[in-house]
């Protein structure tokens, strides 16, 4: 139970209540960690609406039946729904901070001596009560707030705490007390289940040092360099009844034991975690030794906070011992930190070392020896005005010597009887006769000067000197000024800008909004300044319309225009427009390995890669003529290479065909769905946020997926599609409670229609036709071929060995070559790619220190690594194990076992039929080897006769 009064601006008591009367009552005081800060103190308090409160400006508090409150000024109000709430400060630290020391400076008086002091300097109306600290003060205040000198002695070793007694209805004194320790050790116990509802601990390590150099005072030296104070030859011994040892000739102190424990590890035994820490006033070594010691206790521990809800805390500060015995706590500490319900009478206490602001504050000294003190060192009045006196002088150079700087007048420049500034002399030298360059600065502009060093004596000579200008007063800057460093964030209009290459071969100009690299023309002004055209980048317009439609880079006839790769020294071309380009023949060749992300297109017709998810003439069969048929045979394609059956595929075509037609880039009309499926992300989102967007919905799942590419296109919305049936958007109900590998392997198209229906799409009604449309499908896809590629097969073979001749393919590995021609025979058929892993096989088994073989062959059951032949071929192939050369044609591919002393196999391309005991192959490997010819003599290490087996393409 407390007892509440409040009190209006003139701090007179307006009402009393006590706290069970209050809807709210909270007070919260912490000691904070960083002595420089004084106790946070403040209260939360609400009641019943009462129109006489509105006025009240303060709030004090007594929860002890002693005539001392805790005073609070009111901060912030509120009234809602019949509620008055008020928040406060501590009225003292408050206060406090609007009282002005004018300048108290004790040198080595008591600390309440220095109370005394200060309370009377700054008019302050507060008096000193308690105070328990008996030490010396020398330090300075000068135009500092009352609250601030506090804090600034609060670091000399005490706390502070503020009260004030009311007689009456009136407060008659506003008490400061100073105490070593806010608290004191007493017998309270907190154990776990009994008073206390629940402890938590934190330790903090952060910053843990075993070892502290201190360093006191620096000597006053002026531009030198100052040492500072530090007890390299004071001894320490724990015998004579000192805490710690420390041996004379030793600049640090250390606790071993605390060394043994948190210390660095080196050899076997542990290091000091040393630190520096400055302290700046401490002039005696004794006493410097003694304060770095008492730091290093606080330094070379590990920081312990409880937080506990307790039902009847202690007083703050205070010591109390706190337990919990299955978790082995039982520790004396502090109370830091109490929040108390003056209504509910619940109190929240922090105990032990606050970690709210250690990480803070626990922090190294840097030691810096040349900077001056500015407490120290403040200017005072007198000191301003002298001056104030000699700043004409200085700044006109009207001293003995001069100076670097003359601020001009009217009357020394001879333009007018005024003395008012007319211009300012920068000068090189320290007086004007001692000079040689000037700059001025007057109402023309800036411009530089220039004479032998003593030709002008005075400012009229300086004046009247012959001037170049580099910035006239209209904002025109002299380029001939700008002779060294870079410019930044300038706009150049109107001009030309030129460059050449050192040995006079090419230049580069900019003109007319058009950037030119040209041969390099000698010129002398703007009319001749090109040369003979190379490639220029300039603005594209439409020719009709005059309107801009971007840049362009134009290569000229006899010219190319190259994008290379190279060295420092030599280059090799990636992209070329060739020198036989012209504006009727358009030409183009590109070299090198090329990765295309998004749609390619040939003559307008889309072609993409892996056979049936194609969009080009040639890679559809030629029974499939339109957009939507060429849809569904691209779904078809990927759902039966990734393991669904064919009336799986057909039962999710019948409800593509309703949701969008089988047109991915079909938007709901009027509503949030979009895509293939129709995603609908407006209500229950696989991926958050909520959208009524679907496009947008796509394309977040696409992230979150891993999936990149056009969102728009069958290709990726099937990729898509497969990774929603694991990933939340297929949900098994109790009609079709098909998994999703079920789901995959069924074989009967009306249920494998209303089971997607249900289980992926969820209408809120079934949709029957949709079985027609599924059946419809399966009779239109079923039995289809993609084309082979056209040629004949030594045809491709010469194509294929020309094209990878001297190169890597792929992986670089064996296999790489091997599976890239598969790739060439079938039109990726199979839907080979990459295997990435580094350590692992696609089964899971080690790569045995050779990441660069692996690769993966999709073939429509399942996944198998192309490394040794050990597994049957896919569809369309067949295994042949050769009994001479002749047995091997061309095209082949051939595989040789381990027990050719090559632990991981090897496989290459049978590059000419065989015959007289001889197969030509081509092969590569990654160990220096890029795609080169073997005449493949049978005895040779990887020859016929360690050949495990051939496939040959047989359709």
């Amino acid at each position: 139970m407390a007892n509440v009064l409040f009190l209006d601006k003139f701090q007179k008591v307006m009402k009393s209540f006590d706290s069970a009367e209050l809807t709210e009552c909270i007070q919260t005081r912490e000691i904070t960690t960083n002595a420089s800060e004084l106790m946070n103190d403040s209260l939360s308090l609400s009641l019943a609406y009462e129109a006489l409160l509105e006025e009240a400006s303060y709030i004090a508090l007594n929860d002890s039946g002693e005539k001392q409150f805790t005073l609070y000024r009111i901060l912030k109000s509120s009234d809602e729904e019949n509620i008055l709430s008020f928040e406060t400060v501590n009225f003292g630290v408050d206060e406090l901070d609007n009282f002005i020391i004018k300048d108290v400076r004790p040198n080595n008086k008591a600390l309440s001596q220095v109370i005394h002091q200060l309370l009377h300097d700054s008019g302050c109306d507060w008096q000193l009560g308690v105070c328990e600290v008996n030490r010396n003060i020398t330090s300075n205040f000068y135009y500092t707030s009352m609250r601030e000198a506090l804090k600034a002695l609060q670091e000399f070793g005490c706390e502070f705490t503020f009260a004030v007694e009311i007689t009456g209805n009136t407060i008659t004194r506003k008490i400061i007390n100073c105490y070593h320790k806010i608290g004191k050790v007493t017998n309270k116990r907190f154990e776990y289940g009994e008073d206390v509802l629940k402890i938590v601990r934190e330790k903090d390590r952060t910053n843990i040092v075993t070892a502290i150099i201190g360093r006191g005072k620096g000597e006053e030296v002026g531009d030198g360099y100052g040492r500072r104070l530090e007890f390299t030859d004071i001894e320490w011994k724990k015998s004579d009844g000192k805490p710690l040892d420390k041996p004379k000739g030793q600049n640090y102190i250390e606790y071993p034991a605390m060394t043994a424990e948190y210390g660095i590890p080196s050899n076997g035994k542990m290091l000091p975690r040393k630190t520096v820490v400055v302290f700046e006033d401490i002039e005696d070594a004794n006493e410097l030794l003694q304060k770095t010691y008492e730091t290093l206790e606080y330094y070379s521990r590990p920081l312990v906070q409880f937080s506990t809800e307790v039902l009847g805390a202690d007083a703050i500060g205070n010591t109390v011992t706190i337990h919990r015995g299955d978790r082995g706590y039982h520790y004396q500490t502090r109370v830091f930190k109490v929040v108390t319900n003056y209504v509910t009478g619940q109190v929240q206490a922090g105990l032990g070392d606050n970690l709210n602001a250690t990480s803070i504050n626990r922090q190294v000294s840097n030691v810096q020896n040349n900077i001056s003190d500015l407490d120290q060192n403040k200017m005072g009045f007198y000191e301003s005005t002298e001056i104030g006196k000699y700043q004409d002088d200085i700044m006109r150079g009207a001293g003995k010597n001069g100076g670097s700087i003359y601020l001009v007048n009217g009357i020394e420049a001879g333009e007018s009887k005024s003395r008012e500034p007319y211009e300012q002399v920068f000068m090189d030298g320290p007086k004007i006769s001692e000079s040689q360059h000037f700059m001025v600065q007057n109402n023309k502009g800036i411009s530089f000067k220039q004479c032998k060093k003593g030709q002008w004596k005075t400012i009229q000579d300086v004046h009247k000197g012959a001037f170049r200008t580099a910035w006239s007063m209209d904002g025109i800057f002299n380029a001939e000024f700008i002779r060294a460093g870079i410019l930044s964030g300038i706009l150049i209009q109107g001009s030309v800008i030129k460059t050449a290459d050192k040995n006079n071969k090419y230049q580069v100009i900019m003109d007319k909004g058009r950037l030119a690299f040209e041969e390099y023309k000698k010129a002398t002004n703007l009319s001749d300044a090109h040369g003979k055209k190379l490639t220029e980048f300039a603005v594209n317009f439409n020719k009709d319309t005059g309107k801009v439609r971007g840049t362009s880079i134009v290569q000229q006839p006899g010219y190319i225009f190259s994008i290379e790769s190279g060295t420092p020294q030599l280059s090799r071309a990636v992209f070329v427009v060739p020198e036989n380009s012209t504006y009727d023949n358009r030409k183009l060749e590109m070299y090198g390995d090329i990765s295309i992300t998004g749609r390619l297109f040939l003559n307008g017709q889309e072609v993409v890669a892996g056979g049936g998810g194609g969009g080009g003439e040639g890679e559809f069969p030629p029974e499939l003529t339109t957009d939507q048929e060429k849809n569904a045979w691209i779904v078809w394609q990927f759902l039966k290479s990734k393991g669904y059956t064919e009336q799986a595929a057909a039962g999710i075509l019948g409800n593509m065909d309703q949701e969008s037609g089988v047109m991915p880039d079909t938007e709901q009309v009027g509503g949030p769905a979009y895509g293939l499926v129709q995603w609908d992300g407006s209500a229950y989102p696989l991926v958050p946020p909520a959208t009524w967007n679907g496009r947008e919905y796509v394309q977040n799942l696409m992230r979150a997926a891993g999936i990149s590419g056009d969102y728009k296109i069958v290709k990726t919305q099937s990729q898509l599609l497969e990774w929603c049936m694991f990933n939340g958007q297929y949900i098994p109900t109790s009609s079709y409670s098909y998994s999703v590998a079920q789901f995959k392997g069924l074989t009967d198209i009306a249920t494998a229609t209303t089971a997607f229906e249900a289980n992926f799409e969820r209408p809120e009604i079934t949709h029957p036709e949709r079985i027609q449309l599924a059946i419809k499908w399966y009779d239109k896809l079923h039995g289809l071929k993609p084309p082979t590629p056209s040629g004949s097969l030594k045809e491709q073979l010469d194509k294929f060995y020309n094209s990878y001749k001297g190169r890597y393919v792929q992986n670089g590995q064996c296999v790489g070559l091997t599976t890239a021609w598969m790739a060439t025979l079938t039109a990726n058929k199979y839907g080979m790619t990459p295997w990435n892993s580094q350590s692992t096989n696609p089964d899971g088994s080690p790569t045995s220190g050779n990441p660069r073989w692996n690769y993966e062959i999709n073939i429509g059951d399942g996944v198998s690594a192309a490394t040794i032949g050990t597994f049957a071929p896919p569809p369309g192939w067949t295994k042949i194990i050769p009994q001479k050369a002749e047995d091997c044609k061309a095209g082949d591919i051939f595989y040789v076992g381990t027990d050719s002393g090559i632990p991981t196999g090897h496989t290459g391309v049978v590059l000419e039929d065989g015959k007289n005991g001889q197969v030509p192959t081509l092969e590569q490997n990654f160990l220096g080897c890029p795609v080169k010819r073997f005449d493949g003599g049978a005895s040779s290490s990887w020859g016929l006769y360690n050949w495990f087996c051939i496939w040959r393409k047989t359709t």
